[in-house]
């Protein structure tokens, strides 16, 4: 454990701590571990790297004492006399196992359990709630749009291969959260639950208050996208229309998008607006990376305080976060901004 110095109102040092249980082990000082959340992927990740003091416990070799798919958790935080904040960073199974010295251990979010099974099924005119109740297990729920998929077979694939390819082939991006599947029809990040609003202070006045470890941020005008969104929809037949706003041209990125159902040509173009819209702003761009506090995650915002240009302030959907936990460089949070809500 590392002392490390959060810039706050107090300049108080906070000693930080991590705990991993892996199966019925309980490692209590754990030295490193790596989150990846993105509410672009359905599942979160951790990378925990267990030191060779470990190689036995309770005069067992640990590799004898968890497996691929045990359950993880991974517990991490700061504390000093009288006051702690300690919580849950990751929950999931076991994927990996790198037996090599220090052991490395790669682990899955929830998901892992849909990548477990194997599934045969086909259907003449699918829906979307139709091939979710096939393949989603009954302990998780899960939220969808009314939609039709059509002729859609499912050939000795997992859970999460079939998400996988609906996500590919139909627009319908899937997140697990909360023990809930919602899997969204619109904008890849709409429809994202907004748990939690954090603040983090750049060009700050004094150190105090600022919580950043480093800014990579960079504020752009409308102006300056270069942006192209092609939405299509797919009736059943097969039939395609296609819309797109934005910029042409070789230097133009491009978004597309895809919506199953009857949608007029207007629908179309008011829905390639609005992410054009969302994508292209006055405002910051780029990652901005914290301390373990405060606890941001995929899916919150993250209100951005210029104290020098104030006309910049405002405040973003945070697209992913790379959590890292390492006792010689410190408890780390980066943030990637999405659009401004």
């Amino acid at each position: 454990m590392k002392i490390i110095l959060i810039f706050c109102t107090m300049m108080l040092y906070l000693n930080m701590t991590a705990k991993a249980t892996l199966g019925n082990v309980i490692l209590k000082n754990v030295s490193q571990f790596e989150i990846s959340e993105s509410i672009l992927e359905m599942s979160n990740t951790a990378k925990i790297t267990i030191p060779k003091t470990y190689s036995k416990l309770d005069q067992k070799a640990i590799l004898d004492q968890f497996q691929v798919g045990s359950r993880v958790t991974i517990d991490a935080g700061y504390y000093r006399e009288g006051w702690e904040d300690i919580k849950r960073e990751f929950t999931g199974y076991i994927r990996e196992i790198e037996s090599d010295i220090p052991l490395v251990v790669y682990c899955d979010d929830e998901t892992y359990t849909l990548r477990q099974n194997c599934l045969v099924n086909s259907y003449r005119e699918a829906t979307l709630k139709q091939v979710l109740s096939f393949i989603i297990p009954k302990t998780i729920a899960f939220e969808c749009p009314d939609v039709s998929l059509g002729r859609f077979q499912i050939d000795k694939e997992s859970s999460f291969q079939v998400l996988q390819r609906i996500k590919n082939d139909y627009g319908l991006y899937s997140r697990l959260q909360a023990g809930v599947l919602k899997v969204n029809l619109r904008d890849i990040v709409s429809g994202v639950d907004i748990k939690d609003v954090h603040t983090y202070v750049v060009n700050p006045v004094t150190s105090a208050g600022s919580l950043v470890k480093k800014s990579e941020l960079k504020f752009k005008r409308k102006e300056d996208y270069k942006l192209q969104v092609k939405v299509t929809s797919i009736l059943t037949s097969g039939k395609k229309t296609t819309v797109e706003v934005g910029n042409k041209g070789d230097e133009s990125s491009v978004l597309q998008f895809t919506y199953p159902g009857n949608y007029t040509e207007k629908q179309l173009t008011d829905l390639a607006t609005g992410i054009y819209n969302k994508r292209c702003y006055d405002g910051y761009t780029g990652t901005i990376t914290g301390f373990g506090l405060p606890r941001t995650h995929a899916g919150d915002v993250l209100a951005i305080e210029d104290k020098i240009e104030t006309g910049r302030n405002g405040k973003y959907l945070i697209e992913k976060v790379e959590v890292t936990y390492n006792e010689s460089s410190g408890f780390s949070r980066k943030n990637t901004l999405s659009y401004k809500v």
